[in-house]
C-alpha cells in the first residue's frame, strides 16, 4: 500500500487480538458531545515568527474514480483505504448521492467484492444491509441515509466501528461534514446491542479507534486524532487515525502533536512514526496552512527524514486544525528531504488519497 498517495508537494510486523471496545463512559461522551467537539479551537498559539505567506493552496478534487472508505484490519482497527473504482463503475460518480451509494457499497460485506479489498481488510457493515434511501444537502454538507427494515443487531464493539466507518467514510467526500442516520423512517438514536446514544447529526467529533486511556476524567477531556503506521502480514504499511481523549487545552495542535510525539498505547499493533529528539518549537495558523517548526539539535538539512513520520505530521496536524495544508521547518530551515526524496520547501496539502493499494 503507498501509505499517503496523491499528495501535492511542490517541488515489524506483529500481531494481536483485536482492540477492546473503549469503555462505555468515553464511547458515550464521545458520541454526545459529537458536534464540535473536534473542532479546532481558537487559533492563538504562541510561536515564533510567522513563515512568509505562501500563495493560496491549489484546488485539491478527488478523481472520480476514487473513493475513500474505511476498512477493518485484521488487528480489529479501522483504517482509510483509497479504492480505484474500475470503469464500469463510473457511471457512479456522477452525483454525490451516487457516490455516497458506493461507498456505502463497499463498506459492506459482499462475497463479490471480497478479493477486490485490500488483503487482510474486510468491509465493516454485515452482508445484506442496504439503504432504502440516500439524499445529500450540500448546503449543510449532510448525507442522509436511511436503511431498509430494521437496523441489524451485531456485537456491541462491531456497532460502534460501523458507525465510525459510516461517518468517517461518507465525510470523505466533498463539502460532506455531517451523516444522519435512519431505519423504518425513525432516526437511530440508540445502538440495539450496546444500547449506545447516537446524536441525531453525527460528525467526525465521534472520534475513530478510540483509545482507552487511565487518568484522563472524561468530564474535562478533549479528542484528538493520531496518525500511526500499521503493517499487513505481507509487509505492506498504511496510517490508521486513533482518536485519544486527553486533558482539555487551548491548544489542540500542539497537543495533538505531543500526544503523536508518544507513539501509539498499542504498541504491538501500531507503530511510532516519530524520531527521538525531535521537538515542537513553535506553531503558527492561517485559514489555510499551519507551520510547523522542529527542533533537533543533532539533525542536519543533509539527513532525510522518514516520510512516515512527515506524513503522519500532516495528516495529524490537518485534522485538528481543519487547515488544508501544512508547512514544515527543521532547526529554521526547509531545505531538506524525506525518504521519498520529496521536498517540504513549498506547503504539503493532506492528500486526497490515503492508504492507496498498488496497482
Amino acid at each position: 500500500l503507498a501509505a499517503c498517495a496523491a499528495t501535492r508537494h511542490d517541488g515489524s510486523s506483529g500481531t494481536s487480538a483485536a482492540i477492546d471496545p473503549p469503555p462505555a463512559d468515553i464511547e458515550q461522551m464521545m458520541l454526545q458531545q459529537a458536534e464540535g467537539a473536534m473542532a479546532p479551537p481558537a487559533r492563538s498559539q504562541a510561536g515564533p515568527e510567522p513563515i512568509a505567506s505562501s500563495p493560496p493552496p491549489e484546488e485539491e478534487t478527488v478523481p472520480e474514480d476514487l473513493f475513500t472508505v474505511y476498512l477493518l484490519d485484521k488487528k480489529g482497527y479501522l483504517a482509510p483505504m483509497t479504492l480505484r473504482i474500475g470503469r464500469d463503475h463510473t457511471s457512479a460518480s456522477e452525483s454525490l448521492e451516487a457516490r455516497a451509494e458506493t461507498v456505502l457499497q463497499w463498506l459492506t460485506a459482499d462475497p463479490q467484492r471480497m478479493d477486490q479489498l485490500p488483503d487482510g481488510f474486510t468491509a465493516p457493515l454485515p452482508e445484506g444491509m442496504k439503504a432504502e434511501k440516500i439524499s445529500v444537502d450540500p448546503d449543510s454538507g449532510t448525507v442522509s441515509i436511511e436503511f431498509e427494515g430494521t437496523f441489524p443487531v451485531m456485537q456491541a464493539a462491531l456497532e460502534r466501528k460501523m458507525i465510525e466507518a459510516l461517518v468517517w467514510s461518507m465525510t470523505e467526500l466533498p463539502g460532506i461534514e455531517k451523516v444522519k442516520l435512519s431505519a423504518g423512517s425513525e432516526p437511530i438514536r440508540t445502538l440495539p446491542a450496546s444500547r449506545l446514544p447516537l446524536d441525531e447529526v453525527l460528525t467526525r467529533g465521534i472520534g475513530i479507534n478510540i483509545e482507552s486511556i487511565r487518568g484522563v476524567h472524561v468530564s474535562d477531556s478533549m479528542a484528538v486524532t493520531l496518525y500511526f503506521s500499521a503493517r499487513s502480514e505481507n509487509g505492506d504499511g498504511y496510517f490508521v487515525p486513533v482518536t485519544r481523549l486527553v486533558s482539555r487545552t487551548s491548544d489542540r495542535m500542539k497537543a495533538a502533536l505531543e500526544e503523536l510525539m508518544k507513539g501509539p498505547a498499542d504498541p504491538v499493533s501500531l507503530q511510532n512514526v516519530w524520531l527521538p529528539g525531535f521537538v515542537i518549537d513553535g506553531l503558527e495558523s492561517s485559514p489555510d496552512t499551519v507551520s510547523v517548526s522542529l527542533r533537533n539539535k543533532d539533525w542536519t538539512p543533509d539527513q532525510a527524514l522518514p516520510a512516515d513520520m512527515l506524513e503522519s505530521l500532516v495528516l495529524t496536524t490537518t485534522e485538528a486544525a481543519g487547515a488544508p495544508r501544512v508547512k514544515v521547518a527543521v532547526n529554521g530551515t526547509d531545505t531538506f528531504l524525506d525518504t521519498e526524496n520529496r521536498s517540504y520547501q513549498r506547503p504539503v496539502n493532506r492528500p486526497v488519497a490515503v492508504n492507496m493499494p498498488e496497482s
